[in-house]
């Protein structure tokens, strides 16, 4: 049986365009009806190696976990899943490269009393190596960290963007002379300290975690001074001609403990300061939903 043209015709712009806009009805009403209300919270934590630890309600979760309730906006989800690689490995190298040194000073302290020059040249190459390892993942996990908070912060303001009331904040963080410094966000544009402070008087919860961090801060400052002269004194001294001689100074291996030491210090203050940061931020931004971690 034929299919008279004009019943054809009518049938096609049918599919056409009814039904296209059919679906995009749905898919408009599946924004509408606000169906992101059941996603939970993902709050972020760094842990003592510097690895991205994810938690819903103060329960740890999966980095797999997390990638599959950032599936509503598929690139962000790959992303997520690239940065936390990208943070897990450059973790590792640096570990690696600091077990080097590590190892480096226990062996130049296992012979500390017959420290000659081909003990120390030993010594100092294999610290090179293994600062140049930790030189480079360092790095590589804190890129990959930050772009993590910058997803999750997305993915939360997406899912709770109904119900806030009041500025969004976030955070990001860079390197200055003296360690890093964690700047506050108000969307697009940075905090200045005299509206930071403003916030902290109406929110005390707020303040309570900014206080924190900001102390830790002013530490990590103090032990940036201090790890920069340390330093500097490590790298003149190498470039002496004393350490050409047959008998090197001791003070080489008093002088890698304390850059060891500052390093060690300052890494675990910092990281305290971008957590307790991320809490003030939580609890500022969705109040008592947050259950700290």
């Amino acid at each position: 049986m034929k299919i008279p043209f004009r019943i054809f015709v009518l049938t096609f712009l049918f599919f056409v365009f009814f039904q296209p806009g059919q679906v995009f009805s749905q898919a408009s009403n599946f924004f509408s009806e606000n169906k992101y209300a059941d996603y939970p919270i993902i709050s972020l934590k760094e842990n003592f190696l510097g690895n991205p630890i994810y938690f819903i309600e103060g329960k740890k979760i999966k980095a797999s976990e997390v990638k599959a309730y950032m599936e509503i906006m598929p690139g962000d989800a790959n992303d997520f899943m690239k940065n936390n690689t990208k943070a897990m490995t450059g973790s590792g190298l640096s570990l690696g490269g600091q077990l080097i040194v590590w190892g480096a000073l226990g062996y130049a302290f296992a012979n500390r009393d017959n420290l000659n020059n081909q003990i120390v040249r030993n010594w100092i190459i294999a610290t090179t190596i293994g600062g140049i390892g930790a030189g480079v993942g360092r790095p590589m996990n804190r890129d990959g960290v930050r772009r993590i908070n910058t997803l999750l912060n997305k993915h939360n303001y997406l899912i709770r963007q109904d119900d806030i009331t009041k500025p969004y904040l976030t955070m990001d963080f860079r390197n200055n002379y003296l360690g890093e410094k964690i700047d506050i966000y108000d969307g697009p544009n940075l905090l200045n300290k005299s509206r930071l402070n403003q916030y902290m008087l109406e929110f005390p919860e707020f303040a309570e975690y900014m206080r924190k961090s900001q102390r830790n801060q002013n530490w990590s400052s103090a032990l940036g001074i201090v790890g920069l002269a340390s330093t500097a004194v490590f790298v003149g001294y190498i470039l002496t001609p004393q350490i050409q001689s047959s008998t090197p100074s001791n003070i080489l291996l008093p002088l890698t403990m304390a850059n060891i030491g500052l390093s060690i210090s300052g890494g675990v203050i910092r990281r305290a300061a971008r957590n307790q940061t991320r809490q003030a931020l939580m609890k500022f931004n969705f109040g008592d939903e947050l259950v700290s971690y």
